[in-house]
């Protein structure tokens, strides 16, 4: 909702609404810009890499397990 509320608020400065937009209308865009870009990376990147991170890490854990009780087995032999 932050978000929402201050690209709504840069818009009109944005697309030349008012007085000297020309001055303030670069600023706009990129703040407009930037938060675009940190909610899309908040909401779905991060999430994303978070969960295929989490499966490698629980796949590497297996495998430890896997060659501790191999490792173990030939040792008792």
């Amino acid at each position: 909702m932050t978000t929402i509320a201050m690209i709504a608020g840069m818009l009109p400065i944005a697309l030349g609404i008012g007085a000297e937009p020309s001055f303030r209308a670069p600023m706009a865009i990129a703040v407009i810009g930037g938060l675009l870009t940190s909610t899309l990376l908040s909401l779905l990147v991060i999430p994303v890499v978070f969960t295929y991170v989490d499966d490698l890490l629980g796949v590497l854990r297996r495998i430890g397990r896997l060659l501790h009780r191999a490792n173990r087995g030939a040792a008792v032999s």
